[in-house]
Protein backbone atom coordinates (compact mmCIF):
# COMPACT_ATOMS: atom_id res chain seq x y z
CA UNK A 1 0.00 0.00 0.00
CA UNK A 2 1.28 3.25 -0.92
CA UNK A 3 0.35 6.36 1.00
CA UNK A 4 -0.96 8.68 -2.25
CA UNK A 5 -3.05 5.68 -3.52
CA UNK A 6 -3.82 3.84 -0.49
CA UNK A 7 -5.60 0.23 -1.19
CA UNK A 8 -7.54 -2.28 1.58
CA UNK A 9 -7.07 -5.91 0.77
CA UNK A 10 -9.46 -8.54 -0.75
CA UNK A 11 -10.43 -9.97 2.88
CA UNK A 12 -11.09 -6.45 4.16
CA UNK A 13 -13.32 -5.27 1.19
CA UNK A 14 -14.59 -8.78 1.53
CA UNK A 15 -15.74 -9.09 4.68
CA UNK A 16 -16.53 -5.38 5.11
CA UNK A 17 -19.67 -6.26 2.27
CA UNK A 18 -20.31 -9.12 3.95
CA UNK A 19 -20.96 -7.37 7.07
CA UNK A 20 -23.23 -4.54 5.28
CA UNK A 21 -25.24 -7.97 3.86
CA UNK A 22 -25.17 -9.39 7.60
CA UNK A 23 -26.47 -6.83 9.33
CA UNK A 24 -29.80 -6.09 7.09
CA UNK A 25 -30.12 -10.19 7.39
CA UNK A 26 -30.13 -9.32 10.78
CA UNK A 27 -32.63 -7.21 10.90
CA UNK A 28 -34.73 -8.83 8.83
CA UNK A 29 -34.49 -12.15 10.93
CA UNK A 30 -35.91 -10.10 14.07
CA UNK A 31 -38.51 -9.07 11.65
CA UNK A 32 -39.35 -12.47 10.35
CA UNK A 33 -38.97 -14.02 14.39
CA UNK A 34 -41.46 -11.08 15.30
CA UNK A 35 -43.82 -11.16 12.32
CA UNK A 36 -44.50 -15.32 12.22
CA UNK A 37 -44.23 -17.61 15.50
CA UNK A 38 -44.00 -20.46 12.47
CA UNK A 39 -39.68 -19.25 11.85
CA UNK A 40 -39.94 -18.30 15.59
CA UNK A 41 -40.74 -22.30 16.78
CA UNK A 42 -38.52 -23.08 13.61
CA UNK A 43 -35.81 -21.38 15.28
CA UNK A 44 -36.19 -22.39 18.49
CA UNK A 45 -36.33 -26.35 17.73
CA UNK A 46 -33.17 -25.73 15.48
CA UNK A 47 -31.02 -25.27 18.44
CA UNK A 48 -33.19 -24.97 21.53
CA UNK A 49 -33.12 -21.20 21.37
CA UNK A 50 -34.39 -18.32 18.85
CA UNK A 51 -31.32 -16.29 19.70
CA UNK A 52 -28.69 -19.53 18.92
CA UNK A 53 -30.20 -20.18 15.74
CA UNK A 54 -30.14 -16.52 14.82
CA UNK A 55 -26.99 -15.55 15.84
CA UNK A 56 -25.62 -18.62 14.11
CA UNK A 57 -27.54 -18.00 10.77
CA UNK A 58 -26.05 -14.44 10.99
CA UNK A 59 -22.26 -15.42 11.68
CA UNK A 60 -22.29 -18.10 8.90
CA UNK A 61 -24.00 -15.93 6.77
CA UNK A 62 -20.91 -13.38 8.00
CA UNK A 63 -17.81 -15.78 7.25
CA UNK A 64 -19.21 -17.63 3.77
CA UNK A 65 -20.03 -14.70 2.01
CA UNK A 66 -16.70 -13.01 3.05
CA UNK A 67 -15.06 -15.55 2.30
CA UNK A 68 -17.13 -16.43 -1.45
CA UNK A 69 -16.56 -12.11 -2.03
CA UNK A 70 -12.85 -12.93 -1.40
CA UNK A 71 -12.33 -15.75 -3.80
CA UNK A 72 -14.29 -14.33 -6.51
CA UNK A 73 -12.98 -12.01 -9.52
CA UNK A 74 -10.27 -15.01 -10.36
CA UNK A 75 -8.80 -14.81 -6.80
CA UNK A 76 -8.43 -11.52 -6.38
CA UNK A 77 -11.66 -10.57 -4.69
CA UNK A 78 -14.25 -7.97 -5.43
CA UNK A 79 -13.07 -4.91 -6.50
CA UNK A 80 -14.23 -1.66 -4.86
CA UNK A 81 -12.81 1.80 -4.09
CA UNK A 82 -12.55 2.75 0.24
CA UNK A 83 -15.04 5.39 -0.21
CA UNK A 84 -17.72 2.70 -2.14
CA UNK A 85 -16.54 -0.19 0.94
CA UNK A 86 -16.82 2.99 3.62
CA UNK A 87 -20.68 3.67 1.93
CA UNK A 88 -21.44 0.31 1.58
CA UNK A 89 -20.28 -0.73 5.14
CA UNK A 90 -21.78 2.31 6.70
CA UNK A 91 -25.05 1.83 4.83
CA UNK A 92 -25.80 -1.59 5.42
CA UNK A 93 -25.43 -1.35 8.99
CA UNK A 94 -27.35 2.12 9.55
CA UNK A 95 -30.18 -0.10 6.88
CA UNK A 96 -30.15 -3.33 9.30
CA UNK A 97 -30.11 -0.91 12.37
CA UNK A 98 -33.38 1.20 10.83
CA UNK A 99 -35.32 -2.37 9.89
CA UNK A 100 -35.31 -3.15 13.53
CA UNK A 101 -35.78 -0.10 14.99
CA UNK A 102 -38.44 1.12 12.17
CA UNK A 103 -40.02 -2.23 12.93
CA UNK A 104 -40.21 -1.88 16.72
CA UNK A 105 -41.93 1.56 15.94
CA UNK A 106 -44.05 0.21 13.72
CA UNK A 107 -45.26 -2.52 15.52
CA UNK A 108 -45.86 -1.39 19.01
Amino acid sequence: MNAENPTLSKYSVSFAVSLAVASVVNGLLVVAKEKSPAVLAGMKRMTGHHWVTHSAIVILIFFVLGWLLARGNGGRGINLGICCVVRTLVGGVLAGALIIAGFYLVAD
